[in-house]
């Protein structure tokens, strides 16, 4: 009888276990065929972008960065990662463009305004990239990008050596 009792609890793990599989297996099915374009969610599309721009796949990055900006066009780190691709394609002017816009939806965020000043600063624009790294400090006197790249618009400006940059202003904000 306890021989039975076990050949039962046996078989009946078995058809349990092997029903579990294939509910996985359904369930991945389902995920499997769902169609791109049938989802609508701006983060999904955002870490699409962020995935294709780590594998140094701009047009892709650039693609599902402007699906996510149509899900939701007021997301500042959206704009943001879609301004760093083009900085790193070498559009600054459009990489400026989509940072401020970053900027407008999230004024107090100091990465904001360092990843612009880095775009100013590939554009040889360096006053305009010191002023940018500023603010970030300004805003977190913690950030050391922003604290790195000051430094390197500073030696952009000669100012290091002599320090004739103690006297510096920020430009006129456009």
């Amino acid at each position: 009888m306890l021989k039975l009792n076990i050949w039962t609890w046996f078989v009946c793990c078995c058809f349990f276990l092997g029903g579990c599989t294939s509910l996985q297996q359904r369930n991945n099915q389902t995920i499997v065929t769902a169609s791109e374009s049938e989802i609508h969610d701006a983060k999904y599309w955002y870490r699409v972008g962020r995935n294709s721009q780590a594998k140094n796949d701009y047009q892709e990055s650039v693609a599902a960065y402007e699906k996510a900006l149509a899900l939701d066009s007021e997301n500042a780190e959206i704009y943001n990662a879609m301004g760093v691709v083009y900085s790193i394609l070498n559009e600054h002017e459009l990489a400026i463009a989509l940072i401020n816009k970053a900027i407008h939806y999230k004024p107090m965020a100091s990465h904001l305004h360092n990843n612009l000043g880095f775009a100013y600063l590939r554009l040889e624009h360096v006053s305009e990239a010191a002023g940018a790294f500023h603010r970030a400090l300004k805003l977190n006197p913690g950030n050391e990008q922003a604290r790195y790249n000051l430094a390197a618009a500073y030696e952009k400006l000669g100012c290091l050596n002599n320090d004739p940059c103690g006297q510096w202003q920020e430009p006129n904000q456009p």
